[in-house]
């Protein structure tokens, strides 16, 4: 960086004097003492002037930066090359990794008038250079200014310094060495590239933006269908959870935005494709801490304490590491030189939490963010440093191909080589599949019609394809584009327009003689410009949601109670067929289907719901779920059939367990178990006891209840409660409430209950699952932490 946009970067517009006024007497006459030693300024009027003429004299700021203790020194540099704010975290670990000290014992004092120093181990590193002005935090508090009841979760931990302070510091500001010794990585290390990050978040932001946005459930969690629709447009991401953390990744990221109903983006994403990928990076370590932990089911995480502030401390400690050292290396650097308090168990945590934590988030989350890179290697030695990218250090410009274009429509795409005009291009693709270091794409007809209709024109379509590619362009590819391009320009489209429909032609042509206008179709009449149309008129609106004016009966019947519209009549005339009263819908032919989006516009138009036997068969019918499935099975019925389960000599002969007290028998080994059950004396009988079967289903409150599943960790307990609520079935739950204790409100268990309730919808605290359910007995609601869940029982 040169100097004049050096100094330019440190002009942050933050300065000391607005906090001037939040100060109590106290720690304006500590200011005053250190930016102007010597001066009289006992009195908070005489200290605020004092400190405001300091900081606009040279000679006094050269003569305060001369003063600076090492530990000062180092702390204003690190602020120097980040004048946006630095996290104390990182201050921290960066001064004792070199064993930086305060001269002399600092001597607590009221901070901001209503708040005071941190007291957990390290914190005194910090908290006086805030005392002294030296440091100003973006948040009060934070968690080196802390409160009543709010500590190392408080704020943000991001620190700043005066931005005059920060131009009178000399410029070459040098690292003191680092103290603390730590194995040296000697593996080569491979970082996520960052291009790969920007492109799986390019991806997810076109496909929110081209469904129009993300619905969202009156709770605020996102609509299952809609997701199911942004998931269709993106192949890559196949897997939901991986969909909703990057989702996650890209709100956080202030990509997108949730209004009351829907998730959209933001103008921010409509700039995002010309960023810098590497610039983007640190804004993904900002926003790690506040992550759902990738591939991590909430178990190490969820045993910790503090687990946000700590992902901020290993952010802060990798930068602060000169080089690359070895996973059981940071392990002992993160726990020699951050706070303990940082990395205390929850209630229910061991005390070796953090440490299963550090490797999952390591190999995890910060490998996928492209923060760390690792080396191959599994185990203690693996290699493990801060992406280069994460440090600062600009990677090589582009230059090369961005991919190959293959004759099957496939593109091989290599992220480390993709410019901003590349982004642009792959707008008439769709991405298919992300590696660890490429991308696959594929050219379809739909994802060329969207571009082109997105206004990018079929000639830079085409030279963009071959200036970006490895190879030439094939002729096969080149000829079906221009031949869809064509297809397409052949359309005319009108928007906006008024039409006419008439009960046959001969009527149309009549009033076409008399009045003008445009044929269109059998029936319609675009008229003639100028020509007003009768307001008396039954009107139909396009510009708006189609009219409700179909009903469904539950044995399946349409009934028509109004005007229906174009599309609502072509799909009744192609799909269903007429009887008396209404219309039936007609199964597909044998090996054809009909399509996904049949169901959303019959809904669209329908009054109320459709029955649910009607839902399962257009879903079967398009291939969206599988049809029925019938298979002759053996069943062994007991009421405490899990017993039986679990015994070794008829566990190889059972499947599973298919309900309370019933198992499935292994196909082909009902006599060899019959000869078990025998042996064990309890030869069994050869009929069902279904009234003992319907029994074991019945609710708690009017008779036995069901068995209890008892999933170990939370994922499981969420994707059970999750299938409940889209199942619309009850849950018997064995769960602790939860409490609240100590200074910082800790989370704990508390009492053990039964109970059951209609489960309502599944949400988030930070990271933290909660369930919002309904109590059966009194109709109340309650808020359970999915943690605190022992057993699950569905009815």
């Amino acid at each position: 960086m040169s100097a004049p946009s050096q100094q330019a970067s440190l002009k942050t517009g933050i300065r000391l004097d607005s906090l001037l006024e939040s100060m109590a007497a106290p720690q304006l006459i500590r200011i005053a003492a250190r930016y102007a030693p010597g001066q009289e300024a006992r009195q908070i009027v005489k200290a605020r002037q004092t400190v405001a003429r300091a900081l606009d004299d040279p000679a006094t700021l050269a003569a305060l930066v001369e003063s600076l203790t090492p530990l000062e020194r180092f702390v204003l540099g690190e602020v120097r090359r980040s004048p946006q704010g630095v996290s104390g975290w990182a201050l921290l670990a960066g001064a004792r990794l070199r064993d930086l000290k305060p001269e002399r014992r600092p001597q607590a004092v009221e901070l901001y008038r209503h708040y005071r120093p941190a007291s957990f181990e390290g914190a005194e590193l910090i908290w006086p250079l805030l005392a002294s002005g030296l440091l100003l935090p973006l948040t009060l508090p934070n968690p080196f200014v802390e409160s009543y009841g709010r500590g190392i979760g408080a704020g943000s931990p991001l620190l700043s310094a005066d931005e005059r302070v920060l131009l009178a510091l000399p410029a070459d500001l040098a690292r003191p060495a680092q103290v603390l010794s730590l194995p040296a990585g000697t593996q080569p290390a491979q970082a996520t590239p960052p291009s790969l990050i920007h492109l799986h978040l390019f991806e997810v932001l076109r496909a929110v933006s081209a469904e129009g946005g993300l619905p969202l459930t009156r709770a605020g969690d996102l609509n299952r269908a809609g997701l199911k629709r942004v998931q269709k447009r993106l192949p890559a991401l196949e897997d939901q959870d991986e969909l909703e953390w990057w989702l996650n990744v890209a709100q956080l990221s202030g990509l997108l935005s949730a209004s009351e109903t829907v998730l959209a983006p933001t103008p921010a994403a409509e700039r995002f494709a010309q960023q810098n990928a590497a610039g983007w990076l640190p804004r993904l370590a900002a926003v790690y801490p506040h992550l759902l932990e990738a591939g991590d089911p909430g178990n190490d995480s969820a045993n910790l304490a503090h687990p946000e502030a700590l992902r901020s401390a290993l952010i802060g400690l990798l930068t602060q590491l000169e080089g690359p050292t070895t996973l059981s290396g940071l392990e002992t650097a993160l726990e020699t030189l951050t706070p303990a308090d940082l990395r205390q168990p929850s209630w229910r945590g061991k005390q070796v939490a953090w440490r299963g934590w550090l490797r999952g988030t390591v190999r995890g989350t910060l490998r996928r963010l492209g923060l760390v890179a690792l080396s191959a290697q599994n185990g203690d030695d693996q290699t493990v440093a801060a992406a280069p990218a994460l440090l600062g250090h600009q990677g090589p410009v582009p230059s090369g191909p961005a991919w190959v274009v293959q004759p099957n429509f496939e593109l091989v795409v290599y992220p480390a080589q993709l410019r901003p005009e590349h982004l642009e291009v792959l707008r008439a693709t769709q991405a298919t599949r992300f590696d660890a270091y490429s991308a696959s794409y594929r050219l379809t007809r739909e994802s060329v019609y969207e571009a082109l209709e997105a206004g990018l024109g079929l000639e830079a379509l085409l030279d963009g394809l071959e200036t970006g590619s490895a190879v030439a362009l094939p002729a096969g590819v080149r000829s079906t584009l221009r031949g869809w391009a064509a297809r397409r320009e052949r359309l005319v489209l009108h928007t906006g327009v008024t039409l006419l429909e008439f009960p046959d032609a001969r009527g149309r042509d009549d009033h076409r003689a008399q009045y003008g206008g445009t044929a269109i179709g059998d029936a319609l009449l675009l008229p003639a410009a100028g020509r007003k149309i009768a307001t008396t008129l039954p009107t139909l609106r396009y510009d708006g949601p189609p009219a409700r004016v179909l009903s469904a009966a539950p044995s399946g019947l349409l009934k028509v109670n109004g005007e229906l519209d174009f599309l609502g009549r072509a799909l009744l005339a192609q799909y269903a067929q007429p009887e008396r009263g209404g219309y039936t819908l007609r199964p597909p032919a044998p090996g054809a289907c009909v399509p996904a989006t049949l169901l959303r516009e019959l809904e669209a138009r329908v009054r109320g719901h459709l029955p649910a036997l009607l839902r399962l068969q257009l879903d079967a019918w398009s291939g969206t779920r599988p049809p029925p499935a019938l298979q002759t099975v053996t069943l062994l019925q007991h009421p405490q059939a899990s017993a039986l389960l679990a015994h070794p000599a008829l566990a190889p002969l059972l499947q599973g367990a298919l309900d309370a007290g019933l198992l499935l028998v292994q196909a082909g080994q009902e006599a060899a178990l019959e000869r078990e059950l025998t042996a064990l004396g309890l030869a069994p009988a050869h009929a069902l006891r279904l009234q003992e079967a319907q029994d074991a289903r019945t609710p708690a409150g009017s008779g036995g209840p069901a068995e209890y599943v008892f999933p170990e960790d939370t994922r499981q307990k969420r994707t059970l409660l999750e299938q409940a609520i889209e199942g619309g079935r009850r849950v018997r739950l064995m769960y602790q409430s939860e409490t609240f204790h100590g200074w910082y409100g800790e989370s704990r268990p508390g009492k053990t209950r039964q109970e059951v309730f209609t489960p309502l919808g599944v949400y988030r605290q930070g990271s933290t699952p909660y369930l919002k359910a309904q109590r059966l007995g009194d109709g109340s609601e309650e808020t359970i932490r999915i943690g605190y869940v022992l057993g699950i029982a569905v009815e």
